[in-house]
């Protein structure tokens, strides 16, 4: 696993504060991520303003070493539906 994993969910958790991240490496680089992020915070917002928390949240980290990331957002009763399981 690289560092920047850890500080990505450090950082998400550190805004939102119940979320649970799952992040996964697209490309074996280390640089760009795919991440599931769960969190109640997203409730009664739309797909694009959930994406624009996330982007705000790593704007820093694409100006050092993040280049791309893919976004899933769910709450957790939407995560719950689809089945995902986050322990």
């Amino acid at each position: 696993m690289f560092p920047l994993f850890d500080e990505v969910k450090d950082l998400i958790t550190t805004e939102l504060k119940d979320a649970k991240v799952i992040v996964s490496d697209l490309t074996g680089g280390g640089d760009h991520l795919g991440l599931m992020i769960v969190s109640d915070e997203f409730k009664g917002k739309m797909l694009l303003q959930q994406h624009r928390m996330v982007m705000d949240i790593l704007t820093n980290k694409f100006k050092e070493d993040l280049h791309a990331v893919q976004l899933k957002t769910l709450t957790f009763e939407q995560a719950e539906k689809q089945g995902i399981a986050l322990d």
